[in-house]
């Protein structure tokens, strides 16, 4: 029980510490000026938009409190998390909770996020040390009646340090992207250069990466996917839905819902659970460690760990003791994503060598009209399409 209150101590600690605001790029490159607004400012402004899972988070939570009611500590001191029967219900719950939580995206009008990753590579003695940087920004507003759909997202990779084979392939781990859908089905592709780390952002806590962005005349303005809202999976259909998307590259594509590349409705795939209400009606903090095995036996779960890191031969691997795989995340009171936290280990092969990664990533959500406002990047489109002519 120590390792848990170990892991879990670090696991929370940044979740309930950080409150982000965030500033966007202000740099230009030869034909693209990007905007100089700042994003993600409504982080923890709770949002107005509806839930289209909210009534089955609802009942998920008062199944698990129903039984967490039934077993309180001592001295009115809160739930015993480690209750045989209420772990069993956590976990159940947990799951579902996460699992309406990515699904809600598919029927929301807009939403924002930014993810930061950091992470490890270890290729051995001979294979050299790596740690890299990996944040992406993502704004999606939904097709209606009165406006067609639109996607502005980048990502940005950058390497910190490097030492043997890593720095040798320092390139194959670098990149900046951009991918703008307008006019409903139309995509826009930009590239980044001269890639680098910026300011230390005050309260988020992490650097902030930076680069020129340019047009991508070799893939500019083709015809893509519209940006609408997706038909909606019942719950109990939920897994077979990850099940089904599984593997599947989604770069460009309009497929795949379940985040953390885990398939968090398979049968025991949960070792620990914790669920924690935020305030009076604020929201719930939510902790859960995967069973490593388990989770390296689910088809499913492999396909996307695999597929997310270009490795045909991955599996999570329990570091220094400590789980494989351990997510926290905080959701509105309606089910919709705050924030969520990953802290993951995979072992597999890496640019031809076999080698371990680690990593933390934290990902911050925001539902707002002014953080889901085209104006700025809709303008900053309108001046690239002019200089491609």
């Amino acid at each position: 029980m120590k390792k848990f209150i170990k892991i879990i101590s670090c696991i929370v600690a940044p979740v309930v510490a950080v409150c982000a605001f965030l500033t966007g790029c202000k740099k230009c490159g030869k034909d693209v000026e990007t905007p100089a607004g700042e994003i993600m400012q409504d982080f923890e402004v709770a949002p107005t938009q509806e839930a289209r899972y909210e009534e089955y988070t609802k009942s998920a939570l008062a199944e698990y409190m129903l039984v967490a009611n039934q077993h309180l500590k001592e001295d009115d001191e809160g739930v015993d998390s480690e209750n045989e029967e209420v772990q069993a219900a956590a976990k159940t719950a947990a799951a579902k909770l996460f699992a309406y939580a990515c699904y809600n995206e598919r029927h929301l009008d807009r939403y924002a996020y930014f993810s930061n990753q950091e992470g490890k590579t270890d290729l051995g003695d001979t294979g050299g040390k790596g740690l890299a940087i990996k944040q992406e920004y993502f704004l999606r507003v939904n097709e209606n009646d009165n406006s067609c759909g639109y996607r502005y997202f980048y990502t940005l990779k950058k390497v910190i340090e490097a030492s043997g084979t890593i720095k040798t392939f320092k390139s194959k781990f670098e990149s900046a992207k951009l991918r703008f859908t307008d006019q409903t089905d139309i995509l826009y592709r930009f590239q980044g250069d001269n890639l680098r780390v910026g300011a230390k952002h005050e309260v988020l806590g992490c650097e902030l990466l930076d680069c020129d962005w340019k047009t991508d005349k070799s893939d500019w303005g083709k015809h893509e996917l519209q940006v609408k809202k997706r038909d909606f999976i019942a719950p109990e259909n939920i897994e077979e839905d990850i099940q089904r998307w599984a593997g599947v590259d989604i770069s460009g594509q309009d497929c795949g819902t379940i985040h953390a590349n885990i398939n968090i409705l398979a049968e025991n795939i949960m070792e620990y659970a914790m669920i924690l209400e935020e305030g009076e009606g604020d929201g719930y903090l939510v902790v859960m460690m995967m069973d490593t095995d388990v989770a390296n036996g689910d088809e499913a779960s492999l396909k996307m760990l695999r597929q997310a890191n270009g490795s045909n031969n991955c599996v999570w691997r329990k570091d220094g003791g400590d789980t494989g795989l351990t997510i926290a995340f905080r959701i509105w009171g309606n089910g919709l994503f705050r924030m969520y936290r990953t802290v993951e280990c995979w072992y597999g092969s890496i640019v031809g060598t076999k080698g371990t990664v680690s990593s933390e990533t934290e990902v911050y959500y925001s539902y707002s009209d002014r953080d889901c406002d085209m104006t700025e990047n809709l303008a900053m489109l309108e001046k690239a399409k002019a200089a491609v002519g």
